[in-house]
Order: C-alpha cells, then sequence, then structure tokens
C-alpha cells in the first residue's frame, strides 16, 4: 500500500487556527489519496517553518510538500535538492482572471498621504517605517524588497528610518492599520484578508497600495519522488484534486483564495533566484537557522 508524507507550513492564512489548517490539509491529501488509488494514504505531517519542511524534503520525511516559492527555491538550491520538483501551482483569480500567477504590494494607511502616482515619491518615503514580514517569504519580503529598488530606486533598508521584520502576512496589516509602522509589505491580497476579520472591517478605506510587483509564480506543491511515472501519476492527482469541491475548500482555508491547481515544471520559480541576485542576498541571509 503506497504511503507518502506530507509537510506544510502553517502561517500564510493566520487568522485561521493551527487546529483548523491542519484539518484541512488532511483532508486535501484524503482527497489526493483516493485520486490515486490503489489504497493510498497520505500522512499530513505537523506544519513547520520553512527551514524545517526544507529539511523534511531533503531528508526524505516528507515525499509531499505546500510550500512557499522561496522555500522551493532554497530547497533546490541545496546539494541534493535536484530531485525536489514542483509539479502543481496554486491558481487564484487575480484582476478577475484565474491564473498561476500572484502580485506583491506595498500599501500604506489613506492618513498618511501617500499616494502611488504621488510626485517624488521616493523622497516622501524616507524617514518613513516599513513592516516586512519573515525574510524568507516571497511577497511578504524578497519581492517588495526588489519592487522598491526596481520601480522607485528606494533602498529596503536604509531608505527608511525604521525597519521590522513583523512575523507573516496579516501581522504586517495590523501594524500598518494601528499605526505601528507607516508602509508595509505582502501579497496583493492582504488587505482584503483584514477587511474580512472583525475589528478591521474598514481596512479597505484605512489602507491603500503605493506599489504593485510584476507577476509572481504562485505558491508550489513540491513532490520529491525518482520514478518519472510515480511523480506524473501525483501530479494528475493534485490537479485532480484540487478540481473537486472538497480538496479546493480544503486549500482555500490553507492559501486563502485558491481556485484549484494546474501541473508545471520544476523551473517555473527560476526568475526568483535572479531576484536575489539582483538584491544580493544569499540564503543565508533570509533563512534563519534552526
Amino acid at each position: 500500500m503506497p504511503t507518502y508524507r506530507m509537510s506544510y507550513y502553517p502561517w500564510i492564512t493566520q487568522h485561521r487556527s493551527a487546529a483548523e489548517v491542519h484539518r484541512n490539509v488532511e483532508v486535501f491529501a484524503s482527497v489526493v489519496a483516493k485520486e490515486m488509488g490503489s489504497n493510498t494514504t497520505i500522512k499530513v505531517l505537523p506544519g513547520v517553518e520553512v527551514n524545517k519542511q526544507i529539511d523534511q524534503l531533503l531528508a526524505g520525511d516528507s515525499e509531499l510538500a505546500l510550500m512557499n516559492p522561496l522555500g522551493y527555491v532554497f530547497a533546490r538550491r541545496r546539494p541534493n535538492g535536484s530531485d525536489i520538483a514542483s509539479i502543481a501551482i496554486a491558481l487564484r483569480t487575480i484582476d478577475g482572471v484565474v491564473g498561476d500567477n500572484y502580485f506583491a504590494q506595498i500599501y500604506t494607511r489613506a492618513d498618511t498621504a501617500l499616494r502611488k502616482d504621488a510626485p517624488q515619491l521616493p523622497d516622501k518615503l524616507k524617514g518613513r517605517s516599513i513592516g516586512y514580514g519573515v525574510p524568507y517569504s516571497t511577497s511578504n519580503f524578497l519581492v517588495n524588497a526588489f519592487s522598491l529598488k526596481q520601480k522607485l530606486g528606494v533602498h529596503p533598508f536604509t531608505h527608511f528610518a525604521r525597519v521590522e521584520f513583523l512575523g507573516g502576512h496579516d501581522l504586517v496589516a495590523k501594524a500598518v492599520y494601528e499605526g505601528q509602522v507607516d508602509i508595509g509589505a505582502g501579497h496583493d491580497g492582504v488587505i482584503i484578508d483584514l477587511a474580512n476579520q472583525d475589528g478591521y472591517r474598514d481596512a479597505n478605506q484605512k489602507l491603500v497600495q503605493l506599489v504593485r510587483s510584476d507577476p509572481i509564480p504562485s505558491d508550489p506543491v513540491v513532490a520529491r519522488v525518482a520514478d518519472h511515472g510515480e511523480r506524473a501519476a501525483l501530479q494528475d492527482a493534485l490537479v485532480a484534486a484540487g478540481k473537486s469541491a472538497e480538496g479546493k475548500a480544503a486549500l482555500e482555508i490553507f492559501w486563502g483564495m485558491v481556485q484549484g491547481l494546474k501541473a508545471i515544471e520544476a523551473n517555473t520559480y527560476d526568475l526568483l533566484n535572479d531576484t536575489m541576485t539582483a538584491l544580493g542576498l544569499e540564503e543565508r541571509d533570509l533563512l534563519r537557522p534552526l
């Protein structure tokens, strides 16, 4: 009876409880196992931080992983990471269209009077405070840091009076909303997510976007399976599970705003390597040691 282990990182939808997230990952895993057939089982491991998830994959303790894009890039860069492959990608509705890309955004409170079309915006950002999430997040840090440099000519650290890493999308959005920092970095749905939470229902009015990134490949499902036929079967099962009502609903709890999964190739995330190079960053700069 084939048995796989599935790992996941727990902080993408912080307004969901850890128990709810884990339960829905188990639901999704059971749908995938059913699609695989032949009495396949998938054991869901406890949620772990990205560095631990990478270690699980490399040690062979996790054959499937719901990952963030940058975590996958780090895993592939390891000496024995070549047999780790992204095989499916989360689909989201962005700008009214379902696709496999999403965006990052820099945002602020409306009462700061900062606006994306304001003249001399870089000068007006100088001396402000900015909140990032975690350094190993794609949209909570890396891509937004690159957008500041590429689109505005603003250094993501030295241009600001205070830089804080606050620990995740929801936490950054709440910090901006409550005035703890002037500017926040996150995915392009973070304001909408915050407005769906009690106490922050007016976030769509209180928070405004300043900078939107170029498209980013969405979150991957990753496999560490040597046999290409087996990997292809897992890929088909994942895509089918994402199309089912039960699987899609479970992914919605875990990743938020997910419309299903699409098959992809292992090199889909190569552009993030280029982004790290452009910022002069290495894995050791971003991934915290255990």
